[in-house]
């Protein structure tokens, strides 16, 4: 219970810092390309997960653009339902996307599914240990644990520098980034 108290204080925190910092700069997203590890850079049909960015949160349209150049699969999330992980439908940069739930926007029904192997992670809060908050609804948490039982994963997450917290709440189930990419550097997580 403690713990949900912290993090819904936490995500009020960050989330007014990620207001602001949208208000500033609102295409910091373009800077993330700048700053993407190359070590990261997806090769050639690789699938990549990206997210069609809601208000305020940092777009990754730039970067996805970008990957999509050098011949990366794109894919976006899907809501299937509640208390279920999201699936990841292709999408090109040319396909007009359907309103899903939340507020969310993703590809058709008719797009193939795909499984990543490179993940962007939309973010409402991280610390420097890996730790995320989003929404609350665990649908990234109960994704990714998916995910990584089916082969290798990296999990990007992706915010403006503002929203870096000096401690996230963690629970057992909540699961660790393994980078943190802003509009101002990049940030390896120690395994």
């Amino acid at each position: 219970m403690l713990t949900a108290w912290r993090k819904t204080n936490a995500r009020r925190a960050a989330r007014a810092a990620r207001a602001a910092a949208y208000a500033k700069e609102p295409d910091a997203g373009r800077r993330l390309v700048e700053h993407f590890p190359d070590s990261l850079w997806p090769k050639v049909r690789q699938v990549v997960a990206g997210y069609a960015a809601i208000g305020d949160e940092i777009d990754p349209q730039t970067l996805l653009e970008t990957f999509a150049l050098e011949q990366a699969r794109i894919a976006l999330p899907c809501v299937v339902g509640k208390d279920q992980p999201l699936t990841f439908r292709s999408w090109t940069l040319d396909q007009p996307l359907e309103p899903g739930p939340f507020g969310t926007r993703q590809p058709g029904a008719d797009h193939a599914e795909l499984n990543p192997s490179l993940i962007l992670v939309p973010l409402v809060g991280f610390d420097l240990k890996g730790r995320r908050l989003g929404y609350g609804g665990g649908f990234y948490d109960r994704t990714l644990e998916k995910l990584k039982q089916s082969g290798p994963l990296t999990v990007v997450g992706l915010a403006y520098a503002a929203q870096k917290l000096a401690k996230v709440p963690a629970e057992a189930h909540d699961i660790r980034l393994d980078w943190v990419v802003t509009e101002q550097g990049a940030h390896q997580i120690a395994p």
